[in-house]
């Protein structure tokens, strides 16, 4: 298991952007209007736009990438953990299943799907 990504969720984008960006002096490896990634070593630090009662997207989200999806939900199901919803196959080439940790802060798995 790798951390990927530390996700800030940002209900104002274009504040965090420039922070991030003009100020710190962080380089941007993608930016759309909703997503922004800063290569920061091996994990990148990705901003998030959020809506104001979107629930899954408040405060710090993680991203890991590991190797099986399925065999880390059963793992996580005998530690008593329960995910979000089953894990779905996402439009940027991972299958992902998300829970939420003790202070609301969403942590996502990833497996990359086959190219």
């Amino acid at each position: 298991m790798k951390l990927s990504f530390a996700i800030l969720f940002a209900r104002d984008l274009e504040p965090m952007r420039a922070f991030y960006k003009d100020s710190v002096g962080f380089r941007a490896t993608a930016e759309y209007p909703e997503w922004v990634e800063f290569d920061t070593g091996p994990a990148k630090l990705a901003l998030h736009a959020a809506g104001p009662n979107d629930l899954e997207t408040r405060g710090l989200g993680l991203f890991f990438t590991v190797d099986d999806v399925d065999a880390l939900v059963r793992r996580l199901a005998e530690r008593g953990l329960e995910p979000q919803a089953a894990p779905v196959e996402q439009d940027f080439g991972f299958r992902t299943v998300a829970y939420i940790d003790p202070l609301g802060n969403r942590v996502e798995f990833g497996e990359p799907l086959a190219p």
